[in-house]
């Protein structure tokens, strides 16, 4: 009697084992390191258009059309008062459904790509008491524009106040070149330092329970899912953005800050690998090493960009070998 094929456990993969940052590779490979950053920063990824989203909203503002709702800067914010704060409110508002809700109505709803690169062959859940509202489009929606988009919107509020009346260092592209273009590669290191140590916090017993699982409804992630999740865990999740009260930046980085901790989160998931624009993959999307977590829930807390993963025993590179160690560790410590 012949033997039933085994269960294909991913729609779409990308090549695996997954791999981390050939940064923090020995021996070092300049060249993979070379091919990683030129893909991260000289092509159309979302890194560089966030990048191009803060250094042209600043230009935006320092032009003098600010005022028009897109962006307030350090120059106008000498006074706390809500005209300029829902400015901020309003332009988050815009980029948020324009890459939650497009990719959305792209992908899930038009499915113009049909699975094509979609990790998972199935489109979501249409209902289930879990959900807020019955269905997972609305709680993620729910959760990500009540609670996500004030969460972002504070902490930039905030630093933008604090800046402005001296409570934080300002530096300029004048006053220091080399820092202020480095800044915005090393941001992705603190994002990704910051987002493990929170994340293994949030995988604690009651945190887990009653604050991070409200994001872990999402097993079969959608663009919404990324910032669906619980007031708390906004208020840490986004809280890497005080680096900001002691190091000192520009408000540029504060706005490229906030897309790589909101909008990341809108393109890390998306459930699919790629953007497909005439069968050729144009722009990436999914970070597939976090849906293995959204998967297996115990491994692959923090990114690939700064592999803490790797050093503390939980990375997943989605391989056989990776599962059943996986399965082994849980055991072990169920047995414990």
């Amino acid at each position: 009697m012949a033997q039933p094929e085994p269960r294909k456990e991913w729609n779409y993969a990308p090549e695996l084992p997954v791999g981390n940052n050939p940064l923090f590779d020995w021996p070092m490979n300049t060249r993979a390191i070379l091919i990683y950053y030129r893909d991260s920063w000289l092509t159309l990824s979302e890194v560089s258009l966030f990048a191009i989203l803060a250094v042209g909203g600043w230009w935006v503002h320092q032009a003098g059309l600010g005022g028009v709702g897109y962006l307030v800067g350090v120059g106008n914010v000498g006074g706390l008062e809500w005209g300029w704060a829902i400015q901020v409110w309003l332009r988050n508002l815009f980029l948020l459904v324009l890459f939650a809700g497009g990719f959305h109505w792209l992908l899930h709803h038009r499915q113009i790509q049909g699975t094509e690169r979609k990790y998972v062959s199935r489109f979501g859940h249409r209902g289930g008491a879990r959900f807020s509202f019955g269905t997972q489009l609305y709680d993620n929606m729910f959760w990500s524009l009540a609670s996500g988009l004030s969460f972002w919107t504070a902490y930039e509020v905030g630093l933008f106040w604090a800046q402005a009346r001296g409570f934080a260092l300002v530096i300029s592209f004048a006053e220091n070149p080399v820092w202020f273009v480095s800044l915005f590669g090393l941001t992705g290191f603190w994002v990704a330092f910051h987002f493990y140590w929170g994340h293994r916090l949030l995988h604690f017993g009651p945190l887990y329970r009653y604050v991070h699982a409200l994001h872990h409804r999402n097993v079969n992630v959608g663009p919404w899912s990324g910032i669906s999740m619980h007031p708390l865990e906004h208020a840490i999740y986004f809280s890497s953005m005080l680096i900001h009260l002691v190091v000192p930046t520009h408000p540029m980085h504060v706005m490229f800050h906030g897309y790589m901790l909101a909008l990341s989160a809108v393109f890390g998931h998306t459930g699919f690998h790629a953007l497909l624009i005439r069968n050729r993959e144009r722009l990436m999307l999914g970070h597939f090493h976090h849906q293995l977590h959204h998967r297996y829930f115990e491994c692959n807390y923090g990114s690939v960009d700064f592999p803490l993963d790797k050093v503390f025993g939980t990375f997943h590179d989605g391989s056989e070998a990776a599962r059943k160690q996986l399965r082994t560790r849980v055991d072990t410590r169920i047995d414990e």
